[in-house]
C-alpha cells in the first residue's frame, strides 16, 4: 500500500502544484486582504478537492458527470464570486491592510471554485484505479488515501499563501497598494474569465 500511496502521491502534488484559478484567486485574495483571511478560502478548495477525491474513491465518478448541470451551475456561482471580489478590488480604497474591513465568503468562495471544475473527477478517476486496487480498498486505505491527498494539497496552498503573504509586505505605500488592489482584481478577474471559457 505505500508503494501505491507515494505512486498516487506524484501525480497529486505536481497538479496541486500547477497554478491554476483557484490558486490565482488564492494569491489575489492574500496579496488584497492578508493571509490572515486566506484559511477559510483554502479550507474550501481543500473540501472541494476531497469531495472530488471522494467521488472517485466510491465510484461516483459517473454520477458526478451524469449531473454535469450542478456541476456547471456551481461553477458559474464560482465566477460571479471572483467577478464581485475583482469589481469591489478595483474600487477599493488605498487602506492600509490592518485597517482594511474583515470580509466573509472565503470558504464558500473556496470550494465553489474546486466543484465547480468537473475535470478533477475526471483526474482522480483516471489516477487513482492505476495506482490503487479500488476493489480491496478497506477503511484504513481510504483514511490513507485521503490523508495524502489532504496533506499535499495543505501543503502546496500554505506554500502559495505564504509566498502571496511575503509579497504583500512590500505593498505599503497608498500607491502601492493601490497597485496590489488592481492587480488582485485582474488577477481575480483573469481567473473568472479563465474558468468561463472552459469546456
Amino acid at each position: 500500500m505505500i508503494t501505491a500511496l507515494a505512486l498516487f502521491a506524484v501525480p497529486v502534488a505536481i497538479a496541486a502544484l500547477l497554478p491554476g484559478p483557484a490558486q490565482t484567486a488564492l494569491v489575489a485574495r492574500v496579496l488584497s486582504r492578508g493571509a490572515g483571511e486566506a484559511l477559510p478560502f483554502v479550507l474550501g478548495m481543500i473540501a472541494g478537492n476531497a469531495l472530488w477525491l471522494a467521488a472517485a474513491v466510491f465510484g461516483l465518478s459517473a454520477l458526478a458527470l451524469a449531473y454535469e448541470p450542478v456541476f456547471v451551475a456551481v461553477k458559474w456561482a464560482g465566477i460571479a464570486y471572483l467577478a464581485v471580489l475583482a469589481w469591489k478590488l478595483w474600487r477599493a480604497p488605498a487602506a492600509e491592510p490592518e485597517a482594511a474591513p474583515r470580509r466573509t465568503g472565503g470558504l464558500l468562495g473556496g470550494a465553489a471554485l474546486t466543484l465547480g471544475n468537473a475535470k478533477a473527477v475526471v483526474f482522480y478517476g483516471a489516477v487513482l484505479p492505476q495506482v490503487v486496487d479500488l476493489t480491496t480498498l478497506d477503511a484504513a486505505g481510504i483514511a490513507a488515501v485521503f490523508a495524502v491527498q489532504l496533506g499535499i494539497d495543505l501543503m502546496v496552498q500554505s506554500a502559495y499563501v505564504l509566498g502571496a503573504a511575503r509579497a504583500r509586505s512590500f505593498f505599503r505605500s497608498p500607491r502601492r497598494l493601490r497597485l496590489v488592489n488592481r492587480s488582485a482584481a485582474a488577477m481575480m478577474a483573469g481567473s473568472a474569465a479563465l474558468i468561463a471559457s472552459r469546456g
